[in-house]
């Protein structure tokens, strides 16, 4: 797979060497979502987390083939374009997941937390240029992002330097299954984009992960525990709930997903009083749940 750095300058889509393979094209919550998981699994999630410094690597990388279809798109025939709008709708579903990912996980070490702040600066320059004044406050509040004290300068410089160090060391070494695709890669992103989740599916994943929370949190109180057990079976407690979140943003990022009330009801009942920042999670996940449906409404695929 090649990335946008190994490309000579073609003059438009019609010059690239397309690739009619189709591969996985994983986004970034969908790779760190658990199947069937045992209490050491969801342990071992929070214990060996994704390096948001990758996550972050893989959306910037993204958004460089975005542009550059962009770029190429205009030099191209209308209808070579509309034969492959499925690709423009593939990276921007991808980012929009990353960076649902990066407002979501914890930050634990400074180049991570770097990586979350620098993506949270990102999206509140870019949602700046649109029509609706309600997102820029949403995106503060899902990454925490407060306005700059002399008393935060000095970790947010030491956050930096860490990144700095850490971002080709953790590239290079990262396990997700999430993947990267270049413009070129347009038989496997269509594929991504025509075929539609397996809602039903998703929604069970929230209603097991939230009843082994449930459960989890209730063996806290109940027994009597050595404090690694305690130490354990908070850890676990913590990977369940942060599994029963991704698949609420799994369900409202999806582009084909249309049941809204079904999905805030639910997201009401595993998460009564969500914290400010993952309250404005939730709803950014929604908009841009809608913001892509009507992008795909607008360009529908051929």
């Amino acid at each position: 797979m090649t990335t946008a750095s190994s490309h000579s300058s073609p003059i438009s889509l019609h010059h690239l060497a397309f690739d009619d393979t189709i591969r996985p094209v994983i986004g970034e919550l969908a790779a760190m979502s658990l199947s069937n998981p045992t209490d050491r699994d969801y342990a071992a999630f929070i214990r060996n987390g994704p390096s948001l410094v990758a996550i972050a690597a893989r959306c910037t990388q993204r958004t460089a083939e975005l542009e550059r279809f962009i770029e190429l798109a205009q030099v191209s025939a209308p209808y070579f374009v509309r034969n492959h709008v499925a690709t423009p709708h593939a990276l921007a579903i991808l980012n929009e997941e990353a960076t649902l990912a990066l407002a979501l996980l914890p930050a634990r070490a400074p180049a991570d937390r770097h990586a979350q702040r620098e993506h949270g600066f990102a999206l509140i320059r870019a949602v700046q240029e649109l029509d609706d004044p309600a997102l820029e406050p949403l995106a503060r509040a899902a990454f925490g992002i407060e306005t700059l004290s002399a008393t935060t300068a000095g970790a947010v410089a030491t956050n930096a330097l860490a990144h700095a160090v850490a971002r080709y060391r953790e590239g290079a070494s990262d396990q997700s299954p999430a993947t990267s695709h270049s413009v070129e890669d347009a038989a496997a992103l269509r594929a991504f984009v025509v075929q539609v989740p397996d809602f039903e599916a998703l929604y069970r994943d929230v209603d097991v992960h939230a009843r082994a929370a449930a459960r989890l949190a209730a063996m806290l109180v109940e027994r009597d525990l050595a404090r690694q057990q305690h130490d354990d079976i908070a850890m676990a407690l913590e990977g369940a709930e942060l599994q029963a979140r991704i698949a609420l943003l799994r369900i409202a990022v999806a582009s084909a997903h249309t049941e809204i009330e079904r999905w805030s009801r639910l997201a009401g009942e595993v998460i009564p009083h969500p914290t400010p920042k993952f309250a404005a999670t939730l709803t950014l996940a929604a908009k841009m749940g809608e913001s892509l449906r009507d992008m795909l409404a607008a360009h529908p695929l051929d």
